[in-house]
């Protein structure tokens, strides 16, 4: 493999690499995690592969395992990442109707084509293409196919196919895993290419004479990966599942029956003697196939790679495939065979907080990454809790206790387990939950030490930590919990919650001690004096005259916070309505619970959700959700004095999850959708 090695100039140097320094936002002074895994792609030589995430596509030396490059990080958002055959160029599709061309030699973008931002929401390119000529560059995307002549500069369709009034349950099976819809392929002397033309419909389209020359029916279950067979006679495609089909494309008949696998999907590549290899996907491990011949190859194992993205070298000699984990295992034919695994992707990152020193930050993350904790300083893993199960987290499911010895998590399944950080260790499960909880269980330990919060869905329980038993039942707390906030003396607590049914959110103060409700906080629609609104006037004026209010029925504080003296407690409210414009940040006097001010951080700014203090109690910075017409979500910093937006941070790729300072408000980390934590030095933002 190494003499046919080619050369990407653009590629750092080896000996570069401290990959939490790469292409960083301004401000940022390190990256923790690589970004959420999306797709993974072989070079046509084998000795390279990309790995696609939301905040951009890393390239990667198959030989050492080494990062090489970083590139797209300017919008990110990348589905997927594959080269031309000569590898001068990779194109790449995104999440936001983008297919762009990236020049090997110097790294740069040097085309973009819209490829349907009209699509109406289902505009996401899920698939890219060469034509192995490299005049064609072909994307496609649900029920939507389209040809370029890109090298003319023309971003007008050469051809374009699409399936007339397609419906997303079409082409998924109900029971089987994901995988992604519409694959195209083209020939080997890249005249004809091949599409989904419908849920049961592969069609072959002749590219110089722009005529359909077979459409190849039957198909049980919807088509995910197509293949044309050296020879161009023969096209293979798989169905959702584990399902071979190879079809003669002159009879339009297939030249053998189908083919089901054990797994639960395949992977298939034809060899350049025209043997097809076979991929079959378990759970829990691998099984390569020598299909001609019905011949196991190997097994390697995985970890729980359903539905995670996985691909053969063009040779068929390496395989490729990440797992819910976001390891990202690559397996090589040699001998003995050898599988070479990268661990520095992860999953969303919900919740992010420093420990007291400043050194350590923890962080949870969606699915099987867990609770990570970090060293800030050279920006390593430290260890993981819990110790990696087949458990999912999702959202803030983490408390740690004030003494930093304990963490509690929730387990996903109406329990909570509370976790000795050294020794790594359970101490306590807690299993007084009763309702189903959706999302996940909210957590907060008191300042104190003594007692545990948790909020699900429509309850709310306080522990006694001392004896891990139930002290209170919250009986006034009907509807889901959102987010749990403590006074810093520990003897009071703050609630936000959403109604399942309706959306409509409430924020309860509560006494730790006596387990009842002190009172609810005011959400009134709309200030009756406008001078207590902070933001651009046209925004006071809009919502000041009722324009938030046909959102006001499904909107409610996502997070609450209280002030580090106490004295003030701030909420982020929002909806998830798509284009609704129910923006507010509120700050509540938490002595008389009157709303002391609402911050209206205009459009760029929506669904303000990731809320903090400054230690200092001067600033309240709030990290936003992406959308359409940005490349970068805004955190902002906010004056709690006077309300003012003192300055902005253009972060991540897409929504900011969480934000939390160091206890001596000297960095600030954001975590985020795309799978990452920013760090950011403070020193020149608000001072020391």
């Amino acid at each position: 493999m190494e003499n046919r090695r080619t050369a990407i100039p653009a590629l750092r140097s080896p000996d570069d690499t401290d990959v939490t320094t790469w292409e960083l936002p301004e401000g940022a002074i390190g990256r923790l995690g690589q970004g959420c895994p999306l797709d993974v792609e072989f070079s046509p030589d084998g000795s390279y592969f990309t790995v696609a995430t939301k905040i951009g596509f890393w390239i990667y030396d198959t030989a050492t395992m080494a990062p090489r490059a970083l590139w797209g990080t300017e919008r990110g958002m990348v589905n997927i990442a594959t080269f031309s055959h000569d590898m001068r160029w990779i194109a790449t599709g995104d999440q936001d109707s983008f297919v762009k061309v990236w020049d090997t030699q110097n790294g740069q973008c040097v085309t973009k084509i819209d490829w349907g931002s009209t699509r109406q929401g289902r505009n996401s390119v899920l698939h890219v293409q060469f034509s192995p000529d490299g005049q064609y560059l072909a994307a496609s995307g649900f029920g939507h196919s389209t040809v370029y002549t890109w090298r003319t500069g023309n971003k007008t369709p050469l051809a374009s196919f699409a399936v007339e009034d397609p419906k997303f349950d079409d082409y998924r099976k109900r029971g089987v895993d994901y995988d992604r819809h519409f694959p195209i392929a083209f020939s080997r002397d890249s005249n004809l290419f091949a599409f989904v033309s419908a849920p049961d419909t592969v069609t072959i389209s002749d590219i110089n004479i722009g005529k359909d020359i077979a459409k190849l029916t039957g198909h049980t279950a919807p088509v995910h990966t197509l293949l044309f067979s050296p020879c161009g006679q023969y096209l293979a495609g798989a169905n959702v599942g584990a399902t071979i089909q190879i079809w003669d494309i002159q009879n339009e008949s297939l030249v053998m029956m189908p083919t089901t696998y054990e797994g639960n999907r395949v992977r298939f590549v034809y060899t350049p003697d025209g043997v097809l290899r076979v991929a079959d996907v378990h759970r829990n491990k691998i099984v390569i196939w020598d299909a001609s011949k019905g011949e196991k190859l190997d097994v390697f194992e995985t970890y729980n790679s359903n539905d995670r993205p996985a691909r053969f070298s063009g040779d068929g000699r390496q395989f490729a495939v990440c797992s819910k984990r976001d390891d990202v295992h690559v397996w090589k034919e040699e001998a003995p065979s050898t599988v070479a695994s990268l661990s520095g992707f992860k999953s969303v990152a919900y919740a992010v907080a420093f420990l007291q020193n400043g050194r350590t930050l923890v962080s949870s993350h969606w699915g099987r990454s867990n609770k990570v904790f970090w060293d800030v300083a050279s920006r390593e893993t430290l260890r993981v809790l819990p110790p990696l199960t087949e458990r999912t987290s999702l959202r803030k499911s983490i408390a740690l206790s004030p003494c930093e010895e304990m963490l509690a998590v929730d387990t996903s399944n109406q329990s909570i387990e509370v976790w000795h950080i050294a020794s790594e260790t359970l101490i306590a499960e807690l299993t007084g939950h009763e309702n189903e909880t959706y999302r996940s269980m909210v957590l907060a330990f008191s300042p104190t030490g003594k007692y545990l919060v948790s909020g699900g869905k429509n309850e709310a329980y306080v522990w006694d930590v001392a004896l891990w038993e139930k002290r209170h039942s919250l009986t006034e707390q009907t509807d889901s919990v959102v987010d749990i906030a403590f006074h810093p003396d520990g003897k009071l607590f703050v609630t936000s919650s959403r109604n399942g049914s309706t959306w409509e959110g409430t924020a309860r103060l509560w006494n730790v001690e006596t387990g009842e409700q002190v009172a609810p906080l005011p959400l009134p629609d709309v200030l009756e004096d406008t001078t207590g609104y902070r933001g651009e006037p046209e925004e006071i004026e809009r919502v000041s005259n009722g324009g938030n209010l046909q959102w006001k029925r499904y909107s409610w504080i996502q997070s609450i916070v209280f002030s580090p003296c106490g004295t003030l407690i701030a909420g982020a409210l929002g909806t998830n309505i798509v284009g609704g414009l129910t923006n507010e940040i509120r700050l509540w006097d938490t002595d008389t619970l009157e709303t002391r001010m609402i911050i209206l951080p205009g459009q760029q700014c929506r669904r303000p959700w990731a809320l903090t203090f400054s230690p200092c109690g001067r600033y309240l910075v709030s990290g936003a959700w992406w959308h359409s017409g940005l490349d970068k979500t805004p955190i902002r910093f906010w004056e709690v004095a006077t309300g003012e937006n003192v300055y902005t941070i253009w972060s991540h790729a897409t929504d900011v999850q969480d934000v939390a300072f160091s206890s001596d408000g000297s960095l600030l980390a954001s975590g985020s959708y795309d799978g990452t934590i920013l760090l950011w030095d403070m020193k020149p933002f608000i001072g020391s």
